[in-house]
């Protein structure tokens, strides 16, 4: 996509998430967390491109995971960011279970809310999620934390008014994260 910026993965991200990757291998099979078809490099490769949204995200940001399901981006971006305080909203309980499970086993500060998301909570610095509403409802969705926002989707999705970061895997475009207006990039400073 011509118009996106590009947003590299970091080689190092990768091998950090191995533990999590291995933890997901390991209750994926008895749960269907990801697709069961998946293997433990297929997983760490789906947790490693959930990093992208870190430069995306300001130090020591407080970040809402909106429908984290299996803990994406929420579990990733707290193995390499650990400044961020992040609640992995979801409203699944076996989901939840999972989550309160792997951060507990990595020492991984991430809270869990069993809830459904509401448009009108208000007290989060940005809003992450991994595509659970189409782009185009993506804002109405979130509510006024729109313009502090930030969705990963496919790489052919329509930014809309948002702007397009293309996420970088060996050089090959792997999805977009749709950013809202008051959202930049903060590589300078943020170190995991």
């Amino acid at each position: 996509m011509s118009h996106a910026s590009p947003l590299v993965l970091d080689p190092e991200h990768r091998d950090a998430l191995l533990p999590l990757a291995r933890l997901l291998e390991q209750w994926n099979g008895a749960h269907n967390l990801v697709s069961r078809q998946m293997d433990l490099e297929q997983i760490q490769d789906l947790l490693w491109e959930c990093t992208a949204f870190g430069p995306l995200l300001p130090l020591n940001a407080h970040v809402a995971d909106l429908g984290s399901g299996a803990g994406l981006p929420a579990l990733p971006l707290a193995v390499v960011r650990p400044d961020l305080r992040i609640e992995a909203v979801e409203p699944r309980e076996k989901r939840c279970t999972w989550i309160r499970f792997a951060a507990t086993k990595l020492k991984l500060a991430v809270q869990v809310k069993k809830a459904r998301w509401k448009p009108t909570w208000g007290h989060y610095d940005r809003v992450v999620s991994r595509a659970v509403f189409p782009p185009e409802q993506f804002d109405e969705s979130v509510g006024h934390l729109a313009n502090q926002s930030l969705q990963m989707t496919g790489q052919d999705a329509h930014p809309l008014t948002r702007r397009a970061h293309a996420v970088l895997r060996a050089g090959a475009c792997v999805g977009l994260i749709l950013a809202g207006s008051q959202t930049e990039r903060h590589d300078e400073g943020v170190t995991p």
